[in-house]
This record gives structure tokens, sequence and C-alpha cells, in this order.
């Protein structure tokens, strides 16, 4: 791991801590102020706002457990698959919740706030304690690293099955079941506080409890894993702490009535849904730097495969035509010293050897263009000046060579045909310009690299040029291939100037 992306994690980690204790230092005291005057009644009587919240809640809820349980599938973390189940069965509580009220039944369900009953502070307090402990308990063995021990289906669907199940007999008990304490019916003063309710409330501090060990073993594994989902949750869960302190000053269940739990309650599916926007966006960045890492691996094989073959193919030269070629001349030269042989064909066989001389250069550099490497220096500047050196020395032409100091490295298959090009311009120099010198430059432009290959030769009217003389078809083609502009500027009897446009890539962009 590199020290940026250190640095990037602590100050991220250091946003988090901040982000969990302003949330709950605010909390703390809205929540004791509440302590020390309680409201009477909701803050809200509006049946649209209630219902809004909890389809929202439902809908983020499912999206959370939907999205955890493919982090479980990919990972294999327990505290992905035991969050999957703990938003599925908070969010079937609240889908079931809301078809009561669809249907018409919400009166029958002690849902209405006409007819409030304990039964949905019950099945309220049950699920919350049962994604609490979900989430606390996965949270706490995935830290230690330990494989899921049950079926993962089962995981996933018991509780939600079990909370169902449960919660039928609770909501048909309905106004049988003892009211929680801080329960204050509308229209009715409190009723006497019986050792049940006092029960209940103490399940409901337990509730408050797991929801914060949650939140702190969901920011150790922020830490260890980096998973931005981690970190948003945590965040949440102190704030479905406090909602559930809230609900258990007053646990109002009814549909219409919106309290401070529910004002608490929408903020941390609001929370959620942040942190599933960046999760989502991470893990597209994530998968874009795993193209750019495929398309860089990708043009390296297929460079690292064409090397392969020029190198083959240079042996094959080296050792075949080339030594055949020397063997020719070798001969060529016995047969020219032989007596006997008149003017007329001692001149002819000095042509012949000059022509043989002339194949021969054009095999060795064939052989040293193909067994270059563009990858190989540390810069593309480099690589040209090597080559512009040993062009210089094996043809004994001038060359110079220039080149800016902050070049940068290009793709394995851009450096390949930038040095096939330069390659080109210069062997048709050799054998067509009759220069005495050769310039070859590589500097930055505007966000381009110029490279270019200069030389004072009788040059050429390139609008008469024909079809495939001098390469220049086989030059523009190998620029086209990767994204840049290749242009020739030639007079006769005013040298040649070859100018390769090449776009600078953006940073991490592959080539």
């Amino acid at each position: 791991m590199t020290a940026a992306s250190l640095n990037a994690g602590a100050a991220a980690l250091r946003r988090l801590d901040i982000a969990i204790i302003v949330l709950a230092g605010g909390l703390t005291l809205v929540t004791i102020a509440t302590m020390i005057d309680p409201p009477l009644g909701p803050l809200i009587e509006s049946r649209v706002v209630d219902v809004a919240i909890n389809v929202s809640a439902t809908l983020v809820g499912a999206a959370v457990a939907i999205l955890a349980w493919v982090r479980w599938r990919e990972t294999r973390a327990v505290a992905a698959l035991s969050e999957s189940s703990a938003f599925l069965a908070l969010s079937t509580v609240n889908a079931v919740t809301l078809g009561l009220v669809f249907v018409g039944l919400e009166g029958q369900f002690g849902l209405s706030p006409d007819e409030p009953s304990p039964g949905p502070a019950y099945l309220w307090t049950l699920a919350r304690l049962t994604g609490a402990s979900l989430l606390a308990v996965g949270a706490w063995w995935s830290l230690g690293r330990r494989p899921a021990r049950v079926p993962p289906l089962a995981i996933a669907l018991l509780p939600t099955a079990a909370l169902l199940a449960v919660g039928t007999v609770v909501l048909a008990a309905g106004h049988a079941l003892p009211p929680l304490a801080g329960v204050e019916m509308l229209g009715e003063s409190a009723q006497p506080r019986q050792p049940s309710a006092f029960a209940m409330l103490l399940l409901q501090v337990v509730v408050f409890v797991l929801f914060i060990v949650a939140a702190i073993l969901y920011r150790r594994l922020y830490v260890r894993d980096g998973s931005v989902s981690y970190a948003f949750l945590a965040a949440g869960l102190v704030v479905a702490a406090f909602s559930q302190a809230h609900f258990a000053l007053s646990p109002i269940t009814a549909i219409g009535l919106v309290t401070s739990s529910d004002v608490l309650r929408v903020t941390f599916y609001a929370i959620l849904f942040l942190g599933i926007h960046a999760e989502l966006e991470a893990d597209l960045g994530a998968v874009r730097r795993a193209n750019i890492e495929l398309e860089r691996l990708r043009e390296v094989d297929a460079a690292n495969a064409a090397l392969g073959e020029r190198t083959r193919l240079a042996r094959e030269i080296h050792d075949g035509l080339a030594q055949d070629l020397w063997y020719a001349k070798l001969k060529l030269g016995r047969l020219i010293g032989a007596p006997g042989l008149t003017d007329e064909w001692r001149a002819a066989g000095r042509e012949v050897v000059g022509a043989i001389d002339s194949a021969l250069a054009d095999a060795r550099q064939a052989v040293m263009a193909m067994r270059a490497d563009p990858t190989a220096g540390s810069t593309l500047a480099d690589v040209l000046r090597s080559y512009a050196e040993d062009f210089g020395d094996r043809f004994a032409l001038r060359t110079e060579f220039d080149a800016d100091h902050d070049v940068p490295r290009l793709g394995p298959r851009t450096e390949a045909e930038t040095l096939r090009i330069v390659q080109e311009a210069m062997n048709n120099v050799r054998k067509h310009a009759d220069a005495t010198l050769v310039r070859v430059r590589a500097v930055c432009r505007e966000g381009q690299i110029l490279v270019s290959v200069t030389d004072n030769g009788r040059g050429f009217d390139p609008e008469r040029v024909p079809d495939g003389r001098y390469g220049l078809s086989g030059m523009r083609e190998r620029a086209e291939l990767v994204g840049a502009h290749l242009t020739i500027q030639s007079r006769p009897a005013d040298g040649t100037v070859v100018l390769l446009e090449l776009p600078i890539p953006a940073a991490g962009a592959g080539q």
C-alpha cells in the first residue's frame, strides 16, 4: 500500500470519527433535553408524512439487504451476511405495517391513532432487538475472521421468519398486552407502570446498547477492510441507537403520528441511502481502475508477444539471410579476382558486391530494429537516444539527439510504434536523402509529445510521392494505431522533417 493511500485512509477515518462524535454529542444533548422537558404526544400529526417515512425505510432497508447479500456472495464476510439478515427483518416489519395500512386494517391491529394498542410497539421493539443483535454479533464474528457455521440462507431468512411468527401473536394480542413504559394513550392519562412494562423498558435499553456496540464494531471493520458501506453504517447505527432511546421515552406507533423517534429513524435511513450511493461510486471507481489495469496489461502482453516474434525473426535474419549474403559476398569477391575475367565482368561483379553490401546493411538494420525493446528503457527519450546513437555509429552519418527532461513514459504499444516510425524515417534518410546530418528531437508542448526527425538532404515533394514509397503509408498507419498525427514537411533541395504528435495520456489512463 502506498503512502498516499495510507494518508487518504487515515483522513477518511478521522472524518468518520468526527462525524460519529458530533452525532453522538448532539443527539445526547437533544435526548437529555427531551427527558427534562418531555414533549406531550407526537411532533407532527400527518398520515402522509408517516406513510412516506415507512415507505422510505422499507425501500432503503431492502436495498441495503440486497447489496449486503451481494457483498456476502463476493467476500464471504459474516458481517455482510448478518447485515443482510438484519435489514431484511426490519424491512419486512415495515412492509407488514404498510400492508395493514393500505388494506385498511390498521384499526384492528392497534395502528390507528383513535384506538392505539401496545402490540405494534412490542413488535417494533422485537424487530429492532433482532436487527441490533444480528448486526452486533455479525460484526464481532467477522472481526475474528471466523467462517459462518450456520447455513447462509438460515442466517438470512430464519430471523425474519421467527420475527413474523412472534409478530403475528403480538399484534393479535393487541390491547391484552401491558403498555410500555413511557406510553401515554392519546386523550387518557398514563396507565400504572407494571413490572412487565419496566422489563420492556430494560429491553429497549439493551437495544440501545446493542446499536452502540454494533456501531463500534462496524467502525473497526471499516478500519480493517476499508469498505465505505461500513463507515456509513457505523455512523447510522449511532442515530439508530438514539432513535430507540426516543422510542423508549415515547413509544407511539400509530400511523399518522410522527415522533422524534421517527425523525431519527428517517435520518438513519438517509445515512444508509448515502452509504449505498457512496458504495456504488466506490465500486464503479474500482471497476474503472480494474479496466484501466486490464487494458495496460493487455497492451504489455501484446507488446511482449510482438517483441518475442520480432526477436525470433531477427535471429532468423541474422543466422540465415545475413550469413548467406556475407557468404555470397566472399564468393563473389573471389570470382572477381579470378584471372581471365574481362573488365566488363569485373565491373558488373563490383556492382553486385555493392548491392550485397547494401542488402547486408539493411539486414543488420532490420535485426537491430526488431530486437529493440521500447519497454526496456526508463523513458521514451532514452530509447530514442540509444537508437539514434547506434544509427550514427553504424552508418557513419552525423546524428544529433535532443529531448526535454520531462518527456513521460507512454504505453508499451505507443512507445513501440513511435520507435518504429523513427526507425523508418531514419532509414529513409540513409537510403534516399543523401544527407550529411539527421536530428532527432522529443519535446513536450501543450499536452503533446512532439517527436521529429529532420535531415539536410535533398528533400522531395510529398504531394508527388507515389503510394507505397519511402514507407510513408506504413508510418501513417502506425501513427493512427496509437491516436497520433504524422506530418511530413519537405521541399526539393531543402531537407525533410517528419513530425509525430503524440497525445499525453491522462494520469492513470492506459495506452
